[in-house]
């Protein structure tokens, strides 16, 4: 894995001499939970082309970028870099049998914490670009349903209406299935409300939640979805166009796992109608819900994870909304969960969890 020292820079903070040797004894206990180790994925090598390359090294193992499919829904892992002046944005293709319904527009994380645009097309081409995709582009954390999970279109209101019929991106819906909501589509509006549609109680959070999402030209945008199932999009270019792919999350009646947060991070839920730092494991995947924030000056690190929320050795970097709708990072190992963002005051300030899922073997 990453070099601690290095995972930490992006916070732009020293590691107190303290916490390093901490680090190498007591905490190894602390960080072990009872709970089952999910079962393993079957990842797919991709078939990287037109100058694209794994960022994995032996100092910075992302892993091999790779999907993989559980229930109708596939996975993405690994990160990925161009070589080649003369490359395209085109750095791979799926198979049939990982193809989405409709095209998809996701942000993801690139090189130091700036938004990028992973495409996944209707036959299965792969592309990234905007922001510094070029320099590294994080494909953790990305996961979509296929046609084999039955979705539900979902009532919009206040104005809002689907952006299928520019883009074909499928109307705004949602499915439910082994206990993880997903939603799915595209939205607009003409209006000035940002209510967009209310979940069906079955299709509820236990807590709010915070999740930052494409929106118009590849700006950054955020949901926030209420307990009640109201969902609000945020952001300037929201109007124009609000992606609901790549937003996914557990049931109200998933039983949840606290955290326990490090180097001075606290729950942000006191400050916000959201939930404190926890974990749930299902069918295999690592679901992350609640805020954080960091009152006074410290480091990145803000957990040292519970066996169970651990990667089993990539570094995963998942793009989070930070204070006031910018991109930040939660970035998690096989033992630690670190927050970035740049500047760092704004993860300090709120660092949302929600929306974070990862199979452990990302």
């Amino acid at each position: 894995m990453r070099p601690l020292a290095s995972l930490l820079r992006r916070a732009r903070l020293v590691v107190p001499v303290a916490l390093l040797t901490v680090i190498g004894g007591a905490t190894a206990a602390a960080a072990s939970a009872a709970t089952p180790k999910p079962a393993p994925f079957v990842w797919h090598p991709l078939a990287l082309e037109n100058g694209w390359k794994s960022t994995s090294t032996k100092s910075l193992t992302t892993g091999t970028p790779a999907w993989a499919v559980r229930g109708g829904v596939v996975y993405l892992r690994g990160a990925i870099k161009q070589t080649s002046a003369q490359g395209t944005d085109v750095f791979a293709q799926l198979p049939a049998s990982a193809w989405p319904t409709h095209d998809l527009y996701l942000q993801v994380y690139t090189n130091v914490g700036v938004p990028g645009i992973l495409f996944v097309g209707t036959d299965g081409e792969l592309e990234a670009y905007d922001g510094n995709a070029a320099v590294f582009t994080s494909l953790a954390g990305v996961s979509y349903v296929t046609k084999t999970v039955k979705a539900s279109n979902l009532a919009l209101a206040n104005g809002w209406q689907s952006s299928q019929s520019q883009y074909g991106t499928g109307n705004p819906a949602y499915s439910v299935s082994n206990g993880v909501v997903y939603l799915s589509g595209s939205m607009h509006t003409a209006g000035k409300s940002r209510l967009a549609f209310v979940l069906p109680k079955a299709a509820r959070p236990s807590a709010g939640m915070y999740i930052s999402v494409y929106t118009e030209d590849g700006t950054t945008g955020w949901l926030h979805i209420q307990s009640t199932g109201q969902v609000y999009a945020n952001g300037p270019d929201a109007t124009g166009y609000t992606a609901l792919a790549n937003v996914a999350f557990p049931v109200a009646s998933t039983t949840w796992h606290n955290i326990t947060l490090s180097s001075g991070w606290k729950s942000a839920a006191g400050l916000f109608p959201t939930a404190p730092p926890s974990y749930a494991v299902i069918n295999g995947v690592v679901y992350l819900r609640g805020a954080i924030r960091q009152p006074a000056s410290g480091s990145g690190l803000w957990a040292f994870l519970p066996a169970a929320a651990r990667t089993t050795g990539d570094v995963a970097d998942i793009e989070v909304e930070t204070s006031n709708g910018t991109t930040g990072a939660v970035t998690v190992t096989k033992s630690l969960g670190l927050a970035s963002s740049t500047p760092y005051g704004n993860a300090r300030a709120f660092t949302s969890l929600a929306g974070v899922a990862y199979p452990p073997s990302s």
